[in-house]
């Protein structure tokens, strides 16, 4: 089976009913978060989160939850921020919806703002993983967005990555998330978890591909349900779908097998290939891959400019995923940090 022979569509209907925490996290809890004693924010913004979405209305006549109504959480990739978005949508009454910021903007772009709003406006809580600070457009039509399903009383809990960079000074992606949503920046408390990415993944060490005659014989002896594509291939074939239909291009697959991974000199596809890991890890997906090493897939200035923290999480979750798990009931990738 190959992945480039697949053309999956999207069923709205399906794509809303889908809006929930991916596999990978499904036991991200508040009690399985383990917050690093180096950095006292994690446990801080652990309980603050905890807290929040246990409050209950208060007042004599006219009951209101108390504030804040938004909580954003900032910070570097690696320090648990999904695996706590995730435990705040799992202990939040509902209805609630967790979904991501790309999932959001391309159902906006089916539905329109207003029946969005209209449609979202029902929830209680509504939970966005990944806010693109990136895209000003898209951010300009989200913003937009989460002014009328608060005006509505819709309570919303976001995340967004700091640039390696900036690691520990998680101001950075706070003030330009306040910048982006200017009005609505009232109603968000800036929740900043520092620390060093739980899966302390280094440009240099990460982990090498399998030889070609490796990934043959590994593909050979899967049993499980798989995919074999070249790696030029299926860039080619990602460039035809919209990141949306990733998610239903792998449905029903175990695990993804890339032959001759190498460096990829065009960042649009090198940005669709940074959302396919991203599905891949979140579903929960095995990956196995020949070639190039990881610290060549994309060249330095695609990873110290101005979309370097997503190509600094892609890398870190591709070593990762290409470290063949170990057996055991745990399946989500250990604390399920993101």
């Amino acid at each position: 089976m190959r992945l480039v022979e697949r053309t999956p569509e999207v069923d709205l209907d399906r794509l809303l009913r889908g809006f929930v925490p991916p596999p990978r996290f499904r036991g991200a809890t508040f009690a399985s978060y383990r917050p690093d004693p180096r950095y006292p924010s994690q446990a801080l913004a652990k309980e603050r989160l905890r807290r929040w979405v246990k409050d209950r209305p208060q007042g004599l006549f006219r009951k209101r939850l108390p504030g804040p109504q938004g909580i954003y959480l900032d910070g570097g990739f690696g320090v648990g921020k999904t695996h706590l978005l995730v435990a705040a949508y799992l202990e939040a009454p509902g209805p609630k919806a967790f979904l991501t910021f790309e999932e959001l903007t391309y159902t906006l772009g089916l539905l329109g703002l207003r029946e969005g709003a209209r449609r979202f406006g029902g929830l209680r809580y509504l939970f966005i993983d990944e806010f693109d600070l990136d895209d000003p457009g898209n951010a300009q039509m989200a913003t937009h967005f989460l002014s009328l399903v608060m005006d509505q009383g819709v309570r919303v809990a976001t995340t967004s990555n700091t640039p390696p960079g900036a690691l520990g000074q998680g101001r950075f992606n706070a003030d330009q998330f306040r910048h982006q949503i200017q009005g609505l920046a009232r109603r968000f408390a800036v929740e900043t978890i520092d620390g060093e990415d739980f899966r302390h993944r280094e440009v240099g060490r990460l982990p090498r591909p399998l030889f070609p005659e490796e990934l043959e014989e590994a593909f050979r002896q899967d049993p499980g349900p798989k995919t074999l594509d070249a790696f030029p291939a299926l860039l080619a074939h990602l460039r035809s779908l919209h990141p949306i239909r990733y998610r239903f291009l792998l449905e029903g697959v175990r695990t993804v097998y890339l032959e001759g991974l190498e460096p990829i000199p065009d960042q649009n596809d090198a940005l669709r290939f940074v959302y396919f890991v991203d599905v891949l890890y979140n579903l929960g997906l095995g990956l196995r891959a020949s070639g190039s090493p990881l610290e060549a897939l994309f060249p330095e200035s695609y990873r110290f400019g101005p979309f370097a923290k997503k190509y600094g999480r892609a890398l870190s979750r591709l070593a990762e995923l290409l470290i063949p798990p170990h057996p055991g009931p745990c399946q989500d990738g250990g604390p399920g940090r993101a």
